[in-house]
């Protein structure tokens, strides 16, 4: 088997004996290299704890060729692989309004030829049937929940029919709007999904990243382990 390709990098320490010592004794009761330890140690520093989360991160998040919107897109995704129609988490809140805010400032408009459109304007219509199934289920929110139907529809038919115009960070204003109703299921997800690829305004800079990471390490700790 090929060895893992490795890389230098010169790095000094104010207190360097100390962890000198602290990465020796590591070393000698695991058998494992100096090197290995203190590699160990830096990515569990950084990573999430969560097998799933650890691995978005470093295949999607802090690999140069993939842009913020897969790794939410591989989060979404992997929420969506529920049962029964309910998401496998119901915690992404933090995540979904980190994507809402990303997207004021810095939402690029579509082509309107993305692969994704047809199956995101599908999703659309299936929150818009779930909201007027909670229209019927709670009748004392009729009237609010009818505003946000009449909302999205608006919305749909300029996704439909003019998309190089919509604005997909509304999306998320509809979905955060009402997400006790929507956080528990797999369409919710689906449609995060398609949002996040769609979108190609996403900001590709240190402290996004550093933010998102964040988020990620935090809802991830609440996961099931694996």
């Amino acid at each position: 088997m090929a060895r893992a390709k490795t890389e230098k990098k010169h790095i000094s320490f104010v207190k360097a004996a100390l962890i000198n010592n602290l990465v020796k004794d590591r070393a000698i009761i695991e058998n494992r290299s100096e090197s290995a330890i203190i590699e160990q140690v830096i990515l569990d520093s950084f990573l999430p704890a969560n097998k799933t989360a650890r691995f978005i991160v470093s295949t999607y998040l802090y690999d140069d060729d993939n842009p913020i919107g897969n790794t939410l897109s591989a989060i979404f995704s992997y929420n969506a692989a529920g049962v029964d129609w309910k998401s496998v988490n119901d915690n992404l809140l933090p995540l979904v309004q980190f994507a809402k805010n990303q997207l004021i400032y810095s939402s690029k408009p579509l082509s309107g030829d993305e692969p994704e459109l047809h199956h995101c304007i599908s999703q659309v219509e299936t929150v818009i049937d779930m909201l007027k199934n909670l229209a019927e289920e709670k009748p004392e929110l009729k009237n609010a929940v009818q505003y946000e139907v009449d909302y999205t529809s608006s919305l749909l038919k300029i996704l439909r029919d003019d998309p190089k115009h919509i604005k997909l960070f509304n999306f998320y204003r509809v979905l955060l709007n009402n997400w006790d109703y929507f956080k528990s299921s797999t369409i919710t997800y689906r449609l995060l999904m398609d949002l996040a690829i769609l979108e190609k305004g996403w900001r590709d800079e240190a402290e996004v990243r550093v933010e998102l990471l964040q988020i990620i390490k935090c809802i991830s700790n609440e996961w099931e382990q694996e």
